[in-house]
């Protein structure tokens, strides 16, 4: 095993507690989609599980049907796309559907088996979903199947990155004629539209159920978002980060002064240098873009600054300073902390001009998760 990831079970049900003493944890869908956002979808449905969740979440039918193979009985919502062939399968395997573009719902409607649905509403994001001034011919449309249609929904287009939330609240209010055309002709839906971001920080979007995704994993959305907790609230919420990731030195070497490391000859040492390798490059999911920026990785409790280009399953760092106790075989963290020293997620997104929900959800799948 040359590089792993460790996930904190704890870590998780920490987070879980977290929200579910901020709104209750029958109200709280959590979202495994595209991998559990990187940590591994099996893992973490192992941690979550001894919390009873009540919903979760994820993109693709097939998450789901994984999902009821792993036993999960509560109720499970598909928030992405779908085909007609989609809907068969979710109907045997309990899956909820959401339904927010004409061709779906007209396969829906004529399947021979239909699934419970949600209705999704593009408020304002641009993305999929009905606009709200067809709310009443969609409704009209299930009013036969009316049982089956258990809630509507939406997204929000710019919670995260903002600290101020007018358009949210537009969002919000287009959302609220939809909500009262369809409690209006007498369906009983719930409602949804928060996600981590909104949760946290506009009070007034939690309304039935929120999807919890980037905050379950212990990130915050963005720093805007904290930033936004702390303005209203005055102390910050407690996240746990899950995930670690680390490797092995695999070999190393003494570069004398005035030689280049690595493609492109971009590095080229101002003093002699012992290098360490590192069996980790673009493949596995750390960013090639993070070469020649400031990016470094942790040994022994030590900064060891990444030299040269990333290449595809190796990179190489400066271990000069800690030459006299670094040897093969030694850890070498990536994300997660040695020692007193801590990278965290976003820090390599920084570095990679990217945001932290692209970096982890791009760790390789065939990496082991390992749950502790």
């Amino acid at each position: 095993m040359l590089t792993w990831i460790e996930l904190k079970a704890d870590h998780v049900k920490h987070n879980v507690q977290v929200f579910s003493a901020l709104a209750g944890k029958e109200k709280l869908a959590f979202v495994l989609k595209s991998n559990a956002y990187g940590h591994g979808l099996k893992e973490i449905y192992e941690a979550l599980k001894s919390e009873n969740p009540a919903w979760l979440a994820v993109n693709y039918v097939d998450e789901g049907v994984m999902l009821r193979t792993l036993g999960f009985k509560g109720r499970l919502l598909v928030v992405g796309p779908f085909v007609p062939e989609d809907i068969s399968q979710a109907f045997k395997n309990k899956l909820e559907m959401l339904v927010g573009h004409k061709e779906g719902l007209s396969a829906w409607l004529k399947g021979e088996v239909k699934p419970e649905i949600h209705i999704e509403f593009d408020t304002g994001m641009g993305r999929q979903g009905f606009r709200p001034a067809e709310a009443d011919d969609i409704a009209a449309r299930l009013e036969s199947d009316k049982k089956l249609v258990r809630g509507v929904c939406m997204h929000f287009a710019n919670v995260e990155d903002v600290t101020e939330f007018e358009y949210a609240n537009v969002q919000m209010a287009r959302f609220d004629t939809v909500y009262k055309v369809f409690t209006g002709r007498g369906f009983k839906v719930i409602a949804h539209a928060a996600s981590s971001a909104a949760a946290l920080i506009l009070e007034g979007s939690r309304f039935d159920l929120m999807r919890v995704g980037i905050s379950t994993y212990g990130f915050w959305p963005s720093q805007a978002t904290k930033i936004s907790y702390k303005h209203l609230h005055g102390a910050l919420i407690d996240l746990k980060p899950v995930l670690s990731w680390r490797t092995q030195i695999t070999s190393t070497s003494n570069v004398p002064a005035g030689e280049y490391i690595g493609y492109g000859c971009t590095y080229k040492t101002r003093h002699a240098m012992r290098i360490a390798v590192l069996p980790v490059g673009y493949f596995e999911g750390y960013p090639r873009i993070a070469s020649g920026s400031e990016a470094y990785v942790l040994i022994h409790g030590e900064r060891c600054p990444i030299v040269g280009r990333i290449c595809m399953n190796m990179m190489m760092v400066d271990i000069t300073d800690i030459s006299g106790k670094s040897n093969v075989g030694d850890t070498a963290t990536m994300i997660g902390g040695d020692g007193k020293e801590y990278i965290a997620a976003s820090d390599v997104a920084g570095w990679s001009e990217t945001i932290h929900y692209e970096l982890v959800t791009r760790l390789h799948p065939s990496i082991e998760r390992k749950l502790i």
